[in-house]
């Protein structure tokens, strides 16, 4: 900014410089009447004005001078016209007339007033100049002042930044000597726990053991005393019969035949009821082996082993699309066979009664569902049905309770969650949902 009020003034400087030039070589030739005296006049006579218009049209913003600079071009108007009228009375007429004008000073007091415009505008200049300087030394100082707190303040920023960081490295180093004790804690309470659970799982072998052969015993015994009781009751009756001391020997053969047989049943089911409690617990002693199943392949293997059951039922199944999962193959396929059979079982006998198996990746994970169009489950009933010995709806189908509780037990153990959607009367949607490879591995190896 300085320095473009700087190129301002020696423009004005140029302007005067001019301007005296002229009128000295007009002068010369006024008094002399030789013609080598016009030569500066003839080349500089017609830039006064030009350049008074270029003082006008190039000043500095800042350098609010309209009416100065208009009130100059106005006198460099003049001031050329008269040295043009003089100049040319000289050449045209006698020479004593164009003395006589110079004499009257118009000329001259026109030079002044320029004169006194351009020193003036030079002065403003120089002070506006000086007051910028002015202001750009105080901003240098201010800038100083400014660098100089601001480096203190940086250095004390530094210090701060290096004790806060110490105070952060021990906090840090504690902090992980903490987390090291709660590790070496946490593995000591894992350790213990997987004890307890090892403990706890040999207790329900051993349960499974009292199952098996303290409970199996006496059902056995039961049932072999059945058998002796009706190899009796023929015997007794068909001596009664012969004596003729019992008149109604038909009758009340078949209420023992009708108490026999539902000592038989109750015995049937309770062998059901001990071989599928034995069929959980052998579950979980089962190692798991983990392979990559290719699951639509399976899942239509197990259809074609349930086909006689959905064409009594005059139903059809439909696989679709079904990723493939890294997981234990035995319990895949029971997973897939009990969630089949409990649709065929729960189908309507209409014709119409349909079963979707499908697919997909949600994120890592892998979900499996079995849809039916069957009589549906009460929403009330969702969670029971996956529990022990529990069923819902209407006992009118075959079953102790067990198939969704073992389905259950089988995807917990893979790591995975089952759970359906249904409501009555529109069929009922199971979806099996299977761990991401890593987490499978993990749980597998446990």
């Amino acid at each position: 900014m300085a320095a473009e009020l700087n190129r301002y003034n020696a423009k004005l400087g140029r302007v005067a410089r001019t301007m005296r030039t002229v009128e000295s070589s007009q002068r010369g030739y006024l008094l002399t009447r030789t013609e080598q005296y016009l030569q500066p006049y003839n080349e500089l006579h017609s830039q006064l004005i030009p350049q008074t218009r270029r003082l006008i049209e190039s000043a500095p913003p800042q350098l609010e001078r309209a009416e100065r600079l208009t009130v100059l071009l106005d006198l460099m108007t003049r001031k050329a016209d008269e040295m043009a009228g003089t100049v040319a009375l000289a050449a045209s007429g006698p020479p004593e007339a164009a003395i006589e004008r110079l004499k009257e000073n118009y000329g001259i007091t026109l030079s002044e007033q320029i004169e006194e415009n351009i020193n003036a505008l030079q002065d403003e200049t120089a002070a506006d100049r000086e007051e910028i300087e002015n202001n750009a030394t105080e901003l240098r100082e201010m800038k100083t002042i400014v660098d100089v707190i601001g480096g203190v303040a940086v250095l004390g920023f530094s210090f701060l930044s290096m004790w806060f960081l110490m105070r952060s490295n021990a906090a840090l180093t504690k902090a992980h000597k903490a987390l090291e004790k709660s590790n070496n804690d946490l593995e000591d309470i894992v350790m213990h726990r997987t004890a307890a659970l090892q403990r706890a799982n040999d207790e329900i072998q051993r349960f499974a053991y009292i199952v098996s052969h303290d409970l199996r015993s006496p059902l056995v015994n039961i049932m072999g005393f059945t058998s002796e009781l009706e190899t009796l009751r023929k015997e007794l009756f068909e001596r009664l019969e012969k004596a003729n001391a019992l008149a109604d020997a038909d009758v009340l053969g078949k209420d023992f035949d009708e108490a026999f047989g539902f000592i038989k049943s109750s015995i049937a089911r309770m062998d059901r009821l001990i071989n599928a409690i034995l069929k959980i617990s052998r579950q979980g002693s089962r190692p798991l082996h983990s392979e990559l199943i290719d699951a639509k392949a399976l899942v239509e293997t197990v259809v074609s082993n349930v086909a006689h059951q959905i064409r009594e039922k005059d139903g059809r199944i439909t696989v679709g699309d079904l990723p493939p999962v890294l997981s234990d193959r035995m319990s895949m396929e029971q997973i897939f066979s009990n969630l089949i059979e409990n649709a065929i079982k729960f189908l309507k006998n209409d014709g119409h009664g349909e079963i979707k198996i499908e697919g997909y990746l949600r994120g890592v994970d892998v979900v499996y569902s079995v849809s039916d169009n069957g009589r549906g489950i009460d929403p009330r009933d969702h969670q029971r049905i996956f529990e022990l010995f529990r069923r819902a709806g209407p006992q009118d189908v075959p079953g102790e309770g067990m198939g969704l509780a073992f389905v259950s037990a089988l995807v917990r153990r893979l790591g995975g969650s089952i759970a359906v959607e249904s409501a009555l009367g529109i069929g009922a949607t199971f979806k099996v949902t299977l761990p991401g490879t890593a987490a499978q591995n993990r749980g597998m190896a446990a």
